[in-house]
């Protein structure tokens, strides 16, 4: 990738963290086509690869306190491609597709679901400490390795998977308090 390239990428990464439409516009101008292929080498379908990129572009948009300026910008926003497509195939593989009229009247139920278990987990997370939120939002949503979260924070593998062990106890029971209180 040449220079002119990584600078736009950079300028387009810092107009999405000031909130700018044109910072998505010239990042879809810039990687637009390495985030289809890309999408494109793991879920093989160039319809799917495109939702991918859509999804994609959506996730750097939200995520975009997680990039450190004048890092690999370009690599980042790959990796949110290819851990994206990796989580459309994962969820896709097996499932056979059903006729919509299977499905007619769920979304309401689904929504408040939804809805629901997006407050469980802010609550959740919102009693961890800052580091061990830091690195359960890196391993669960941003589907991170332990490897990688070790190397972004300067931390070893060792360490990290000891904090996410712990953090996943502490929300375990939390959880479990939240149940026995509703009983």
């Amino acid at each position: 990738m040449d220079r002119q390239a990584r600078k736009e990428i950079e300028y387009a990464l810092e107009q999405i963290r000031l909130k700018q439409e044109e910072g998505i516009e010239t990042l879809y101008r810039v990687m637009g086509r390495v985030m289809l292929f890309v999408a494109n080498g793991v879920v093989h379908d160039a319809h799917t690869a495109e939702d991918v990129v859509q999804e994609s572009l959506l996730k750097v948009v939200m995520n975009i306190r997680q990039y450190r300026g004048g890092t690999n910008g370009y690599a980042w926003v790959c990796r949110i491609v290819r851990n994206t497509a990796l989580n459309h195939r994962k969820s896709s593989a097996g499932r056979t597709w059903q006729e919509l009229r299977e499905f007619e009247g769920a979304a309401a139920c689904s929504f408040e679901e939804k809805t629901e278990t997006a407050v469980l987990v802010e609550q959740l997370m919102g009693e961890l400490s800052e580091e061990m939120r830091e690195m359960i939002y890196r391993k669960y949503f941003l589907d991170m390795t332990v490897r990688e979260i070790g190397k972004e924070l300067g931390k070893s593998k060792s360490y990290v998977s000891k904090v996410i062990v712990k953090a996943e106890e502490q929300m375990k029971r939390s959880l479990e308090k939240g149940v026995d209180k509703n009983k």
